[in-house]
This record gives structure tokens, sequence and C-alpha cells, in this order.
């Protein structure tokens, strides 16, 4: 088993450390929570009123984790909004810069010489995979609902089918998930509960297994950290189980700060829609006379913040309100459905205008926000007064969250009722939240007092009385969670499954919501090109490895609903065409092509510029990358909506840039004639944390020019190259061409290209090394480390085949290689995957002397067909040369038996678990060489050709 988790370290000075760490002292329920974390102990549910640190929540893990508590290593922060800058996304970020002075609390963390891992999964940190590098180190995971779950259902969202394994078992083991606003996502938070007790189910089954087989004088395998489940709330009262949650008590209302928060003044008034005007004009003019009111009065600067339920009401709301003020007044609209990086510029925006709540900037100007629900939850607004229509009661709260969140000044609430005149079921819903505001407080003829303490104290006095249930969206019903569901997720490399049904209901139940569509504009799409410009199909195996060597990133892509994106492309089509007719009379002779293009191809791809009805604009892919249509201009002018709806649906949309439609805000626009901006415009500026982490570009090349063009940078690797204009002759004579950096994470296969080459058995001897390094840090007992180090080992041994030798361009001197300054030659490869042939190696040579009717024998053996996502439970055996097909057939069937077998046995997040140890050491190994080369290359070292 397991080593026994260490005593606790010297108690922390903890009032101190926090300080240090979040910038500001603790409140008492922060110090409480601390002392119950380092005892191990996870409360069922946090429920801190909005404004009061519950992000902080952070802050207390790592010091418990510091101070020798046994809670997991992950803290995995989930916040149900596609914000791109949240609070809690810049609260990780602040606490990993103050780590970088805190050396005492850096060796408590074991964090080396490396600062604390942060990933975000929807933007800014995504694309760094800090969480997935190394299964020891003390991490922050920031994502969505969606992003998480479905990650933990082995089905994550734009993630290849070789990574969901790699994700799901580290989310599912070794990781605390912290729900924030755990109110507005109920189904997932029931799914997370299921997770929990179907982990705890799975480690009962094995300790069982395990104390059979101690008795056989075998000790059996360790099991994984625990998968632990923190539910955080601002509803004062949503929460109905049976057990007290983590709530304020006497001690923290005496705090000074607690109490002018509770307190702080917020003035509401509600009034009906006066019949005959609509909800944008009622919620413009409240605005402004508020606006007019408060300046007139105080003579500073204000801020208001507007909520809108819809976004065509915002946007009508933003459009008077900016007519009206006549530049008196800043407006900004925030909606949702933009890019990552027009979602980062307008977060900026926010922090320049002194909306953010950490924000030290004075507002010099008068501003409006406008703003849908993606302003509700996960952005830490503080406006001076709000406007907004009537919505459920847990938005309410929300909302009034927003607004004078520290209790500085008075603030004033404006509510349009907008359903009073009808009598509907969503009319009928909003009543009792009337009922419930009108029970707060009287406020001096002002309406009522809408304070975090009057909420507080008015769910203390209703308990839970039916009326915040009937003020509140009902729960939507959701399905139970099976262990043969999530066998059938599992299964990662089936591309088809008929017993795996789309994870979304898990997630969020079922619910009446429109299907969503990710957009990403790309300059370059995998096509070709005849001599005379005629297009020629490019095969789906081939485009799928262009996606997976450079794939989309989270900060391009664009996701809103599917009737919006199939409206907006049918309408830009038609647009589009009409532009192309015009422009055959009057051809515009500059090439939008050519800006970036390497000296001397402009001529020969000038006319590839020129779009015709033929032209393939667009292709469609599903969540995993797997092409499932293609689509010229021709094609979308005459597909029905209808069915162009039906193929969009859940699915990700890969456009040519040159089709445009995007606004500077990041909005569809179909009127809008420029060409968008793509991810490889930000190229030069893009750092590793920055828009789209540019670890690998795009680019075209001269066939004579590969390898050897000027513009051919050392610090750049080709890793795939597919032919993309032909000759008359049928030569290829340009190329389009995906390159990384030597540390680039791209795909599985992309990583054994190297700057230098390396051979298979150094590369085997450092993920042994690395391997034996995590089982250490994760206290493996003696025997687990010794079957981890035997598969590492032999985890490439198939690598030393002639065919993968010759397909990764490896030199015959010195061979066999693990990495080659390639490029890799898709057609020689021709499907071989070297861990079928490494798991036949590693049974000839036996492993080390392991026992062959062990559990971790076959373990060992699991993992080496794994280690790059295959195996669960197929995998090819194209191209294997050492057996005849049907023998290759009968050994694949062994090891999908062998997987079924010990999935079986110690669980799918375990087995998945195991799996990401021996992927990580391999990635860090791969990286180390990596590193060892940019040094080298500074001392002068030159590669061998």
């Amino acid at each position: 088993m397991n080593a026994p988790t260490k005593e606790l370290a010297a108690d922390l000075d903890f009032d101190h450390a926090f300080e240090r760490l979040s910038g500001y002292g603790p409140f008492p329920w922060q110090r409480r929570l601390f002392h119950l974390l380092c005892k191990g102990s996870v409360p069922r549910a946090v429920d801190i009123p909005t404004g009061l640190g519950k992000t902080a929540v952070m802050a207390c893990w790592l010091l418990a984790r510091a101070n020798g508590s046994p809670l997991p290593r992950r803290l995995v922060y989930v916040v149900d909004r596609r914000v791109v800058v949240d609070q809690a996304t810049q609260f990780a970020q602040d606490v990993r810069d103050r780590l970088e002075d805190l050396p005492e609390l850096r060796e408590k963390l074991n964090l080396g010489g490396r600062s604390l891992p942060i990933s975000t999964l929807r933007g800014q940190h995504l694309d760094n995979r800090a969480w997935l590098e190394d299964p020891v180190a003390t991490s922050i995971v920031v994502g969505t609902v969606d992003m998480i779950g479905s990650r933990l259902l082995f089905s994550g969202y734009g993630v290849s089918r070789r990574m969901r394994p790699n994700a799901a078992g580290l989310l599912g083991c070794d990781s605390l998930v912290v729900l924030d606003e755990a109110h507005l996502s109920r189904p997932f938070e029931h799914l997370l509960s299921a997770i929990e007790r179907q982990r705890r189910v799975s480690d009962k089954r094995q300790t069982e297994s395990s104390a059979t087989e101690r008795e056989e004088a075998v000790a059996g395998l360790g099991l994984p950290p625990p998968f632990r489940l923190l539910p955080l709330s601002a509803t004062l009262g949503g929460l109905k189980d049976a057990s007290p949650p983590f709530q304020l008590n006497d001690e923290d209302r005496l705090d000074a700060t607690v109490n002018r928060r509770l307190n702080a003044p917020k003035a509401l008034r509600v009034t009906n829609l006066v019949e005959g005007t609509s909800l944008d004009d009622a919620l413009a003019d409240a605005t402004w006379n508020l606006y007019l009111e408060e300046t007139v009065a105080d003579q500073v600067p204000v801020r208001l913040v507007v909520y809108c339920h819809s976004r065509e009401i915002a946007e009508k709301v933003a459009s008077k309100l900016k007519a009206k003020s006549k530049n008196q007044a800043k407006t900004i609209l925030f909606t949702g459905g933009r890019r990552v990086r027009e979602r980062q510029r307008a977060a900026n925006e926010l922090q320049e205008c002194g909306l953010i709540s950490s924000s030290s900037t004075a507002p010099k100007n008068s501003v409006f926000l406008v703003a849908t629900a993606a302003g509700e939850v996960g952005v830490d607004l503080d406006a001076d007064h709000m406007v907004c229509d009537l919505v459920p009661w847990e938005r309410m709260v929300q909302r009034l969250g927003r607004v004078n969140r520290r209790g500085t000044r008075a603030a004033r609430v404006r509510v349009i009722d907008g359903g009073k005149q009808s009598d509907d079921a969503a009319s009928a819903r909003l009543r009792p939240v009337r009922q419930l505001l009108s029970m707060l407080p009287p406020v001096n003829g002002d309406g009522h007092q809408a304070g975090p303490g009057a909420l507080d104290d008015l769910s203390r006095v209703l308990g839970k009385d039916e009326l915040i249930e009937d003020a509140s969206t009902p729960e939507p019903l959701y399905p139970a969670l099976t262990r043969e569901l999530i066998e059938a997720w599992s299964l990662t490399s089936l591309t088809e499954h008929t017993g795996r049904p789309e994870v979304a209901p898990w997630l969020r139940g079922w619910v009446d919501a429109d299907p969503q569509t990710s957009v990403a504009w790309r300059r370059f799409l995998p096509l070709r090109f005849g001599f005379d410009g005629s297009q020629a199909n490019v095969g789906p195996s081939e485009i799928e490895a262009f996606i997976e060597a450079a794939p989309l990133q989270p900060a391009e892509l664009l996701e809103t609903e599917t009737w919006r994106v199939a409206d907006w492309l049918k309408k830009r089509v038609r647009k589009m065409i009409r532009l192309l007719t015009k422009d055959q009379a009057d051809p515009d002779p500059k090439d939008p092509l050519s800006d970036s293009q390497p000296e001397g191809t402009e001529d020969s791809i000038s006319l590839l510029a020129q779009l015709d009805e033929e032209s393939v604009v667009a292709l469609l892919l599903d969540d995993a990358g797997k092409l499932e249509q293609r689509f010229s201009l021709k094609d979308l002018s005459e597909i029905r909506a209808k069915e162009l709806h039906r193929h969009l649906a859940g699915h990700r949309l890969v456009v040519d840039a040159r089709l445009g439609g995007l606004q500077d805000d990041g909005l569809l626009a179909e009127g809008c004639n420029t060409s968008a901006t793509t991810a490889e415009d930000y190229e030069v500026e893009a750092t590793s944390e920055g828009w789209g982490a540019q670890t690998v570009r795009v680019r075209l090349v001269r066939d004579e020019s590969r390898g050897n063009d000027s513009a051919q940078e050392e610090t750049w690797l080709e890793v795939l190259a597919l032919p993309y204009v032909i000759s008359a002759d049928g030569d290829e004579q340009i190329w389009l061409v995906v390159e990384k950096q030597p540390a680039g994470a791209t795909g599985e296969d992309s990583r054994a290209v190297a700057s230098s080459s390396q051979g298979l058995g150094e590369h085997q001897r450092m993920v042994a090394t690395e391997v034996a390094r995590i089982a250490g840090g994760l206290n493996l007992n003696d025997a687990d480390r010794a079957m981890l180090v035997a598969a590492a080992a032999n985890h490439d041994a198939g690598k030393s085949a002639p065919r993968w030798q010759r397909a990764f361009n490896a030199r015959r001197e010195g061979g066999p290689f693990a990495k080659t300054p390639g490029p890799l030659n898709l057609s020689i490869l021709n499907g071989y995957r070297h861990e079928f042939q490494s798991v036949l190696l590693a049974e000839q040579d036996g492993l080390n002397g392991m026992d062959r009717s062990s559990q971790r024998y076959d373990l060992a053996l699991h993992l080496i067909a794994a280690h790059h996502g295959n195996a669960r439970p197929v995998i090819g055996i194209e191209g294997c040369d050492t057996l005849p097909p049907t023998v290759a057939g009968r050994r694949a069937r062994e090891i999908a038996l062998r997987f079924v077998r010990l999935q079986n046995d110690l669980g799918p997040w375990e087995l998945a678990w195991w799996e990401s140890l021996l992927r990580a050491a391999d990635r860090r190994a791969s990286k180390q060489h990596a590193d060892d080369d940019r040094v080298a290359d500074g001392e002068g070292k030159q590669e061998i050709k």
C-alpha cells in the first residue's frame, strides 16, 4: 500500500502567511476553515455571502497543504461562466506571483525552482498544460462546468481522444474540486458527488482485493489519492441538506470589514414596466435618470451596471445609452459569444474603468456597463449603482453582489418588472421573487435594503420555506451516473460506440437550452491546389493529422448559439458571393496571403487568394478533431438553414479567414467584410502564457526551401508537411507546414521530433528516472515503483523498428533513436503504432523478471500500450512488419482484454491515473531533452546531419 501520510509540519503562522499570499489579512471564517482543512477534513459545503472572500479558499487549501495536510495535490476551481479573466483566475495568479518571494512556503510545497502551476481551461493558461506535467506537483486548475466535467467523464471538449484518459485520471484522482456558486450548477454538483462515491467504492474493492493478495505474501497495488468535492454557495438558504454547511458565525459578524460589507447600503426599488413601453426603453431610461440624479448630487463620476436577461435587449440598451450620453459617459457592452481575445480586452477595459473590485483605478469618467448573464458570475464586478430587469431569485442574489461590494458608499438599485403584465409561467415564477424583495427591510422611502446581511437574515428567517424554492429556477432533471456509463466513456480509442452518449445531460441536466457551436478563423486550411488553382480533395486522415499537429486553441474559438452561427454563416456567404461576383469585373490586386509568406512564394500562391464558389471555406470537426464535413461557398449557399443547424450543433467550425464576418469587439457580424483576425496574427506578440501560447505555427513553404530557407529559424522544427500546390507534372511545389518549438505541446507523435537526435536507450533511461521520482513523490511502495520503472524502461522499444526510424527520418548511424529532427513522413509510418510493438518486445524481455501472473505485470504491459492514449481498448496493428495480420490481430485482442480486466479490478479513473504517471514522465523527459538542446545550442553545439 501507499506509505502513511507524513506527520503534520510545524504549525504555520496562518494570519501572516495568508496576508503574504493574498495581500490582505484573513477573515475569521478563513482562519477556521484553514484549521479544519489541516486535519484533512473537507466541509460538506461553504456557504458564505458574496464579497467576503470565498475565492480565498484557494489560499486556505494551499497553506493547509504546506502545513502537511493530506489534502489532494490539485485544486480544481469551477466557475460556471465563460469569462476569460475572473476572480478565481486572478486570485490564483496573484498567489503564484507572491509565492515567488516566500521561499519557506515554496519549500514546504516542494516547488523547487518552479512556479506554482496554474492552468485555466478556458483561455489564457490552457495551453501550458501545467497540471498535466507533473502528478506530484501542487497545482491549481480553473475551468467551467463543461470543460472540467467533460474531462472528468473521459470526453474532454476540444481534447483529442488520446489525451482524454490523461485528463480524466488526474482530475478524478488527487483532486479537490471547488464548485463555486454551486446553486447555479446543481446537476454538476450531483455528478461530482456521484464520482466521489464511485471512487470510494473502487477504493474499498481494491482494498479488499489487496487483503487477499497479502495473504499470498504479495503486496497489493497502492490506491490512487482520493477525489474530494467542496461546493461554495452564496444562495443564503438554497442548500437543503440535513447537515449544515460551513457558514459565518457570531465571531465573523464582529469583524469590522465583514460587518461593513454585510450591511453595505443597497436601496432597492422595483417598478412595473409601463404598458406600451419596451423593456429596453425602460432600462435605458431608468439608467439615464439614475445617472443624472447621481452626477448632479455628487459631481463625481459614477459606475452604473445594467443587467439584461438577453443579448438582444442588452445591445439595444447599450445603443440607446450611447445616444443619450453623447460622450458624457462611456458605454461598455459585456456579453458572451466572443472569442477569448476579445473577452480579455473587455476585461482589461473593465479594469481600466474601475469596475473590477480589486482595481485601484479611480474612474475618471462615468461609465455604463450593459451586461448579460456573462457578467453575473465569475467577474469580480463592483459598480456604484445598478439597474436590471427582474429575474429568478438566485440570479438576483448574484446581481446584487456586483454593486457596492465593499460597502463604501450608498448604492441605489432600480429593478424593472417586465413580466407584470403577463400571466405566463415565467412571469408567475417572478412573483415570489418580487415578494421576497418586498420582505427586505425598508429604507427611508427608497425601497428596501438589499445588502448581503439583509439577504442572509431573510434566508435565516425563512429557513426551508418553499417561497425561496418557488422564486428560484427549478433544478433540472438529470440522469444517474452508473459504472457502465463511465466504462463506456472510458473507451476513448473507439471512435464510435453506440453505448456512449453525449455527456451534456450529466453536466447540466436535461435543459431546454440552445445547442452551441464554436467557430475559429484560420489563415491556412489543409487544402490542396492544382497548378491552375483548382482544388483537390485532402484525405480525412491528413486533415485530422493537421488539426492534431496545429490544434485549435481555446483562445481563438468563439462559442455561441448554433442558430446564431447558422444564421450568420448563411448571410455571410450570400454577401461573399455577391462580393466575388462584383470583384470578377474589378479584381483586387492585393493578395491577403502574401504578407506572411516566405520570400519568393507570393507569385505561386497569388491565384489561391482568389475565392470562387467552389472554394472550400469551412471544415466541420467534432469535439475530438475528427473531420465531419467540408463546405465550399456553393455548399453553404445551397444547404437549407435547418439542415445546416443540424450539422453545426455541438461541433467546431474552422473557416477561412477571408470569409471575415467578425467585428473588432469579437461578435459575429454578417456585414463585416474584412478578413478576421486569426491565431497566426499573434505569433510575434505571444508569450508562454499569452494569446494562443504560440509553440506551434503554420506556414507555406516552397519545396526547394524546406529545411534551408532563410525564414527557417533553428528554434522551429517541422513536425508535419502536407502538399499544398501540385505542379502540372504532379510534383509538390508548395507545402503546408506545421512547425513547433522544441518544447511545444503538440500531438503525441510530434513529440518525437526534436532539435537533435536522442538514442532510444538514453530516452528510456531518462523516463525511468523521472517515473521513479514521481513514484517517490507520491509515496508509492517499492513494488509499485519497480513496476513503473520497468514499464518506462520498455515503453518505446517499438521505435527501434526500421519503419519508425525511416518515417521519422532518423540517421543511419548511431541508432536506434527515440527523437529525431524529422520531419515525419506519414505515408511511411502507415499507421504503425510503436506502442504495440513495444508490448510484444516487453513480453519477450519479461519486464525485469516481474511475476507474469501478477496484476502489476499486467498493469506494466497496459501502461506501455496506453502511454500515447491508445489501447482503450483497441490499438492499431497497421504497419506491423514482424507479425502476420491474423497473429497481430490476436495480440491486439489480448491487449484489449487486459485493459478490460484491469479497469474492472481497479476502476476507470484509477487505471487512467496510473497511465498518467508514465505519460507525465515521458513528457517531462522529452522536455528535458529539448531544454538540454537549447542550453547546448547556446554553447555552440552543432547538429550532426
